[in-house]
């Protein structure tokens, strides 16, 4: 074996070009044809598809030669000098990511066949990455403005030290410390920007309230019309009240504060110093010393207050007590409320006042919130508990457990003391409290109105396991069940003290019930009562009649809470008293809880919302009462009863008028072809945004809302049958929101010319756009009433596929047998593809397409909560997408469908031809009726009022 070695090595030696000569013959005989398919001219049209700031997105196509033989491409980007360069697949679109913004880059691309094979270089295109925001700005200074009664801050600050380009506008965010947030978001004038020396008085604030600022740089797209805004300074607090201004009557010229800085600085480092040289010598000497000035620290960070004596609370019978002139009757609720708001709010205004001026000059000690060891159990400084209504927890052997103190407070009911607990969200140091308190306090129903985190701020803890079971100190919670509704969501949990001992006959633990709103706006009110309403009244019927108080939490537990306890409370009152009394309850409830309903905005929406309630607008039918309901009795007179309040009810769920400013996309010129009517447009705030064309206005149109389901928020979309000029829109809006259901409810031989069919007719035919093209896949038809067409929509740029099912019915929706049919089918169909909304299709994306939706969503709530709320629903579409319900008939034929499918047939008595006459009788027009199966009505003698049946 080593001769033959030898010998090979000296032949090599000998000849060393053998080597190269055998290495060549190798490398020929596994080489592939790649020498004579690469192409060796350079990559075309390299274009830059796409720039923000730190990523540059560039596309190109292959070299004239062809593709074939090209393993990959390497890319080259260089700025300053210094040359990068990637690796690429064989495609024809990358990202370069982690660039520096507001740069100049030049890229070009080679195309490579195998090593040592190259194409000559693309053309190189030259592009600068956009700006990016600015860093934070340097809050200086942040005083009340004397003179202004604790209403105003002046502001100073210094310019981002790091930004790019320029700084063109400040953004001023302030916000109070509790779960309510105001933004102003303020341009400075020019000459201001980029200014060392920047300033600004914010004004129209509230006195007696802790205000926190924060300052965001913003800078103008160099590439765009868009404003990118920066990091936000470090807030600054600033508590402001009626008697700053004596606070600062040294302050009251800004230079002089300026003019004498350095020196007081150089004075307070001085006195700091000796401070502290006394302080260690007193720590040393007197250990007395230690603990009141341990003591004296927890409280710098606090507003001021003073220690009195716990006075004695009023009655806590308070509608006992009330005042008669703030006694509101419910005949003459919508009289007192449309009063309180003539002259832009001002009755409101006036009585908010007075409840505020009464808080701040209760004297009640909040002295156990203090205590070292519970300060840290406060989420807000200024939203702490009173003594003489706060919760106690019993104190146990637990480790770390010594204080009986939770931030939570009694709050009286109707007819019932202490009917609430009222509490702040849970911080991770005060869960365990927290389910201590609702073992203690034998609570079957907790009500949370906040999300987790809300505008990038973190509003309360997760205070329940997300799943299985938790243990938390002594408490163990077991999540049984999560229902996610539309604008809340239901958890059940089994809770259970693990060193309870198990009685005789009686179950171990209990079953707790979380309702939580998930749909209060960031800050604000809801945009409607109806859904506050209805949560309210199944969150509150869930609690049993032995249970302890029903727990209301927010963040801080006061602005939320407050709303929702006085809404219950009034509720109540009004059932029971027909009368309304919030300006007495809530100047009661103040007494038992600081800040509870805490702003003017909050106390407006309590009575709007009562007013709905007290006009009908909140209707729920039972399903134990549902056929005796609907079966009404014509001795009993029901008949015009009902005829009286449905009228009512269908003036209130169309009473909706939309401003312009709602319809300001659907009225636009380049918009308006779009619409086959402008009865049927869509409102800003509900219409479906398609993804936007560059520098094509109103790209991002199309006549079409989303509309509310029972689970979800937008569970449908309700559209027109698309024009010729709006078919790719149609599926453009299909691609961008996931939507793989569309039911049609076009007569199509109705108006054949401008109902065309907007899908293709076969599978040799596409619909292509930009970005996707639209494929028949085949055709079927359901006996001999629907008919179904399954197609995809495939993306040009990568294989992704969207399958999509059109259900076409035949038959008008006022064929309720058919109808109802038609219901079944798109939900077998749709229950196989929850993420997209079903999109429902009529002429004019109206009636017919409101009427599927409505009853698709009673029928689940039927079929889930035992009650239906046809109002409600119908009332959100209205104010959804206004105009749908076009008349009284349309609105009784929900009803007309709700008897169908609870199998009773009393409202054939009431055909849509006799429902005018009924008006008439309910109106008073008429003496007496008679219906087609011979009995007659009579006139209501009653002021009929649908309320809630149990």
């Amino acid at each position: 074996m080593w001769i033959a070695t030898w010998c090979l090595g000296f032949v090599l030696f000998s000849c060393p070009n053998c080597l190269y000569v055998c290495i060549g013959r190798a490398a020929a005989q596994n080489k592939t044809n790649c020498d004579s398919q690469v192409t060796k001219s350079k990559p075309q049209n390299l274009t830059v598809a796409n720039v923000t700031s730190r990523s540059i997105t560039i596309t190109w196509l292959a070299p004239k030669d062809g593709e074939d033989g090209i393993t990959n491409y390497n890319l080259y980007y260089s700025y300053d000098n210094n040359t990068y360069a990637r690796l690429l697949a064989n495609t024809h679109i990358h990202t370069i990511v982690n660039l520096i913004p507001y740069t100049e880059y030049q890229v070009h691309i080679v195309a490579k066949c195998e090593q040592y094979i190259k194409s000559e270089s693309s053309d190189t295109i030259i592009q600068y990455t956009d700006v990016d925001g600015p860093g934070p700005p340097i809050i200086t200074n942040a005083t009340c403005v004397p003179g202004t009664n604790g209403t105003s801050i002046f502001l100073q600050w210094t310019t981002p030290r790091l930004f790019y380009r320029s700084v063109d506008e400040y953004i001023i965010y302030v916000s109070d410390t509790s779960d309510i947030v105001k933004n102003f978001n303020i341009s400075l004038p020019k000459d201001s920007i980029n200014s060392n020396h920047n300033q600004y008085i914010v004004q129209n604030l509230t006195d007696n309230t802790m205000y926190e600022l924060k300052i965001n740089g913003a800078t103008n797209s160099f590439l765009g019309n868009h404003l990118i805004e920066g990091e936000p300074s470090e807030p600054r607090s600033v508590y402001l009240h009626k008697d700053c201004d004596n606070d600062n009557t040294s302050k009251n010229n800004h230079n002089l504060i300026e003019n004498t800085k350095s020196l007081l600085i150089g004075l307070c480092c001085v006195l700091g110093l000796l401070f502290i040289v006394a302080v260690v010598l007193f720590w040393q000497c007197h250990p007395v010393c230690r603990v009141y000035f341990h003591a004296a620290y927890y409280y710098l960070e606090d507003p001021p207050f003073v220690s009195h004596t716990v006075p004695t609370l009023p009655n806590s019978d308070w509608w006992k007590h009330k005042q008669e002139s703030h006694v509101v009757t419910v005949d003459g609720f919508a009289r007192h409320v449309a009063n309180l708001h003539v002259d832009g709010d001002i009755g409101f205004s006036k009585e908010y006042e007075i409840i505020q001026e009464e808080s701040m000059n209760f004297e009640f000690s909040t002295e156990a919130s203090q205590l070292p060891e519970n300060k840290s159990k406060n989420r807000y400084l200024n939203i702490v508990p009173y003594d003489h209504s706060r919760v106690k927890l019993h104190v146990n052997n637990m480790p770390g457990s010594h204080s009986d103190y939770i931030n939570a407070n009694y709050i009286d009911g109707f007819e019932k003391a202490n009917a609430y607990i009222g509490t702040q969200g849970p911080l991770p140091s005060t869960i365990i409290d927290f389910w201590q308190m609702m073992w203690e306090q034998h609570v079957y129903v907790i009500v949370m109105i906040t999300n987790l985190v809300e505008r990038g701020r973190r509003k309360c803890d997760l205070y329940w396991p997300n799943e299985g079971l938790e243990t938390y100190g002594f408490i163990q919670v077991k999540l049984l069940k999560e229902e996610l509704m539309a604008m809340y969501t239901v958890r059940t949990f089994q809770v259970h003290h693990t060193r309870a001992k198990k009685k005789k006959n009686m179950p171990l633990g209990r079953t707790i019930y979380q309702y939580h709103y998930t749909n209060w706006p960031d800050h604000g009110t809801p945009d409607h009562p109806l859904p506050i309403l209805s949560f309210v009244n199944k969150s509150a019927g869930a609690n049993p009649a032995d249970a302890g108080p029903i727990v209301v939490h927010c963040s801080a537990g006061v602005g939320r809470t407050g709303t929702y306890i006085v809404l219950d409370t009034m509720l109540k009152q009004i059932k029971s008293e027909k009368e309304v009394n919030i300006f007495d309850f809530l100047k009661h409830i103040r007494q038992q809880r600081n800040f509870l309903v805490q702003t003017e905005e909050q106390y407006i929406f309590i009575h709007d919302a009562l007013l709905e309630a007290i006009n009908c607008m909140y209707s729920s039918i039972n399903r134990k009462t549902l056929t005796s309901y609907l079966q009404t009795d014509i001795a009993d007179c029901k008949i015009a009863s009902f005829a009286t309040d449905f009228e009512k009810h269908y003036k209130m769920i169309t009473s909706f008028v939309p401003q312009e400013y709602l319809l300001l996309s659907a009225n636009k010129p380049f918009n308006r072809n779009k619409n086959r009517s402008q009865e049927f447009v869509p409102v800003e705030n509900s219409r479906v945004h398609l993804t936007p064309k560059p520098g094509i206005e109103g790209s991002d149109y199309i006549n079409a809302s989303w509309i509310i389901g029972f689970k979800r928020l937008g569970e449908f979309i309700v559209t027109q049958h698309p024009l010729e000029n709006t078919v790719l829109d149609f599926w453009q809006m299909l691609w961008d929101h996931n939507a793989q259901t569309v039911v049609i409810l076009t007569d199509m031989s109705e108006d054949t010319d401008s109902l065309i069919k907007f899908w293709p007719m076969d599978s040799d035919t596409t619909l292509d756009s930009d970005n996707f093209k639209v494929k028949s896949v085949q055709e079927d038809k359901i006996g001999d009433d629907y008919e179904t067409r399954d197609l995809v929509i495939q993306s040009v740029q990568d294989d992704f596929m969207l399958p999509v099912r059109l259900i076409h019915s035949k038959y008008s929706v006022r064929e309720l047998s058919s109808l109802i049919k038609l219901l079944e089918i798109v939900q077998m169909w749709h229950l196989e593809y929850q993420n997209g909304p079903i999109v429902v299709v009529d002429k004019f994306g109206g009636t017919e397409a409101a009427i599927f939706c409505c009853l698709t969503t009673i029928s689940k709530q039927l079929q889930h909560e035992n009650v239906v709320d046809i109002s409600l629903y119908a009332k959100l579409y209205h104010n959804q997408r206004p105009g749908i319900w076009k008349d009284i008939e349309n609105y009784l034929l929900l009803y007309r469908a709700l008897e169908l499918m609870s199998g009773g047939s009393c409202f054939n008595i009431l055909p849509s031809t006799s429902i005018t006459s009924i008006n008439n009788v309910a109106n008073g027009s008429h003496s007496s009726l008679t219906l087609p199966n011979g009995n007659a009505l009579s006139p209501n003698k009653q002021n009929g009022v649908l309320i809630s049946q149990s």
